[in-house]
């Protein structure tokens, strides 16, 4: 049961209209983008939605879950599911303003701090905050470091002391989203936590 619901709470921290736009693989022979163009392009994207699959590994187990995430900043809504292959739902998140509204288990909580209901249920600090940056290859921290693929010019890991603990991204593959490139793969890191996102579509 705790690592069901520590599975479950992990997913809280990347908290979700949209129109579906197609995406081509990027490759090492496109037109790069200058890496502060695409930063500023990306900071300004606050409105998207990502359907796909989510994997937790630890050393001694192995889970995954379908995922769904939207987030709309017009009205500064979020919304997040998480199921099984089955449509099982495993966790549902909405967020009005700054309340969120979690449902785990049967069980439901309201709360404005995410970081302070997840350590109080499960002990740990997660970066509930950071997430939404990183998804999109973007420092959250002004202590975040990045590094950059030397043609495509588009982030490779990024490193991060966020709650007093170490995170490391790894970005392995990105798309072309209309005139966006963002990731399709990555991993988070922290210890023996890794955590697997595959990006089967992006919305924006």
């Amino acid at each position: 049961m705790y690592y069901q619901a520590l599975i479950s709470l992990f997913f809280i921290i990347i908290v979700s209209a949209c129109t579906s736009i197609n995406d081509k693989p990027v490759t090492d022979n496109f037109t790069s983008q200058d890496i502060n163009s695409r930063n500023q392009q990306l900071s300004q994207l606050d409105d998207w939605t990502i359907v796909g699959k989510i994997a937790f590994i630890s050393n001694e187990k192995r889970e995954s879950a379908s995922l769904h995430w939207q987030k709309n900043s017009g009205d500064n809504t979020e919304s997040l599911n998480l199921s099984t292959v089955f449509g099982i739902k495993l966790l549902a998140i909405t967020k009005q303003d700054k309340l969120f509204n979690v449902v785990v288990d049967g069980q439901q909580y309201q709360t404005n701090d995410l970081d302070n209901l997840i350590y109080q249920l499960t002990g740990l600090n997660l970066p509930t905050r950071a997430m939404s940056h990183w998804l999109k290859g973007l420092a959250y921290l002004p202590s975040d470091e990045v590094t950059y693929h030397a043609k495509t010019q588009l982030p490779e890991t990024l490193r991060s002391v966020y709650n007093q603990q170490h995170w490391q991204i790894k970005y392995s593959k990105y798309h072309h989203i209309g005139n966006f490139q963002l990731a399709k793969q990555l991993s988070i890191s922290q210890d023996d936590l890794r955590i697997k996102i595959i990006i089967h579509s992006w919305h924006i």
